[in-house]
């Protein structure tokens, strides 16, 4: 009879991986995953900011606030959103990587991606509002009365000069570019951050 000897228990237990997944060398990440988890995330922070703009402006209408604390209000819950989408962005990931060890640093590239994807879920659908319902005359004629307010509060005799500067259509094309860099800008920050967070407070793996 032949005989059999016993290994050691990693080799008759092979360490389970879950299947259809490829190895990942420590630190980096596994894009196809991160995608996915981000991607899901984005839509999320889209739906989030959609409905926090709804509720909010239902609030305002029902207690009669004026523009000031709703605006105040929508920055807060945007900023609360986005810093949600990158804490998300990482625990999807975890899940779909269970055994992976998260860094800040990984979890705040998963965050900046969630926070890209989630300004252009929300921003086309956005672009396409104001195109179909022919609304950039409206959007022209508020970043007008902005720009006037704000040079009649100024004692400077140029600021009249600089208004019709702004108000050329050059100049409006300008300022609105320069306004979606920066709401870009502010997703990508607050979203990264949100990765941090959430790669720091996700209880990783100790590495055997």
């Amino acid at each position: 009879m032949p005989a059999f000897s016993l290994g050691a228990p990693d080799e008759l237990h092979p360490a389970a991986r879950p299947a259809g997944l490829a190895p990942v060398s420590p630190g980096a990440i596994d894009w196809a995953q991160g995608m996915r988890a981000s991607a899901l995330a984005g839509l999320l922070l889209a739906l989030a900011l959609f409905f926090a703009s709804v509720i909010i402006a239902t609030i305002g209408l029902i207690l009669h606030l004026r523009q000031g604390p709703l605006a105040l209000l929508l920055f807060l819950a945007s900023w609360c959103c986005m810093v949600a989408a990158g804490v998300l962005a990482v625990r999807f990931y975890r899940r779909r990587r269970p055994e992976a060890t998260i860094s800040p640093s990984m979890g705040a590239r998963l965050g900046v991606l969630s926070g890209l994807l989630g300004f252009f879920f929300y921003g086309v659908p956005q672009a396409l509002r104001l195109v179909l319902f022919h609304l950039g005359g409206s959007v022209r004629e508020a970043m007008q009365k902005a720009i006037e307010q704000s040079a009649a509060q100024s004692p400077d005799p140029r600021a009249q000069e600089m208004v019709r500067n702004l108000m050329s259509p050059s100049g409006l094309a300008a300022i609105f570019t320069a306004l979606v860099v920066l709401v870009l800008l502010v997703f990508l920050v607050l979203s990264s951050l949100g990765g941090v967070i959430g790669a720091s407070v996700g209880g990783n793996k100790p590495s055997s």
